[in-house]
């Protein structure tokens, strides 16, 4: 299948638009849950804990590399949802960009299923 007709796989504009605001509301609310439990893991709860005499314990690192790809994947998809709605009231076809950046977003969440699945796996190792 050439990259061409891969650009004009939803050639339906109803259909691009229902994935787009699909796509958005998805990564705009889990962007939403990630940043306020990141607040408080990473702000909050430090500044609270700090006059017991810096009892807090933060996150681990592996989980805060996690948050780091999930906040990139939901960033991601808000720009390919913006972009693709945007092809879809001006033009008929995908633009590089939106292919480009539809791309990332897919890459990015099959990177995360197999870095949960890791961090699942190495947690019941004992690690």
């Amino acid at each position: 299948m050439s990259q061409t007709a891969l650009l004009q796989i939803p050639a339906h504009r109803w259909l691009r638009v229902f994935l787009s605001v699909t796509i958005g509301l998805v990564s705009g609310f889990v962007l939403w849950r990630t940043l306020e439990r990141d607040f408080w893991d990473y702000w909050l709860y430090p500044t609270l804990k700090a006059p017991d005499a810096g009892l807090y314990i933060y996150p681990q690192l592996r989980y805060t590399l996690f948050q780091v790809v999930l906040v990139m994947w939901c960033l991601v998809g808000l720009l390919a949802s913006g972009l693709s709605l945007w092809n879809t009231v001006s033009s008929q076809s995908l633009a590089e960009w939106t292919y480009r950046t539809l791309v990332l977003y897919f890459v990015l969440f099959v990177m995360l299923i197999l870095g949960g699945s890791l961090m699942v796996y190495v947690r019941s190792r004992g690690f």
